[in-house]
Parts: structure tokens; sequence; C-alpha cells
């Protein structure tokens, strides 16, 4: 993806509770700028790539996610 891209993830309802709070490990480079549960369960997240390089958002405990999103960050081309 590039610079400034935005991502919405849509989580379906858990049997077991709510999803956890997403976490980046790189605020810096994937910054999650939203987060929320709606009525049925289901939670949306937005994450905005914010600089060129990598680092994934992880819903769960750091040893064992539930849920991983993996985010590459690429420079525009040039011409």
């Amino acid at each position: 993806m590039r610079s400034g891209t935005t991502v919405t993830v849509v989580l379906e309802p858990r049997a077991q509770g709510s999803w956890p709070q997403p976490r980046s490990s790189n605020p810096m480079l994937a910054l999650v700028t939203s987060s929320a549960t709606d009525g049925k369960g289901v939670t949306r997240v937005t994450v905005r790539a914010a600089r060129i390089g990598s680092a994934s958002v992880a819903w769960g405990p750091e040893s064992a996610p539930l849920f991983t999103l993996r985010l590459s960050v690429a420079a525009y081309p040039v011409q």
C-alpha cells in the first residue's frame, strides 16, 4: 500500500466476547485512527499508513494474537 492510504478491517462478532483493542507494532507507521463495535458485535477498525516501512496491527495478547494485519507501505514510484 502507499503512504497515506487507509484500510478498514471488519471483524465479525466473537462467541467469546468482544474483540480486544488493536495495537500497532509501530504507531508512527501504522496508526489506528478509529475503532468501534456496533450493537451486533461487529468491530470496525481503521488504520492509516503514515510512513514507508512494515508494521502490523494485532488484536489480543502479544504472544498469541487472535488476528494480525500485516502492512507493507511503499513509496510512490518516481516517474
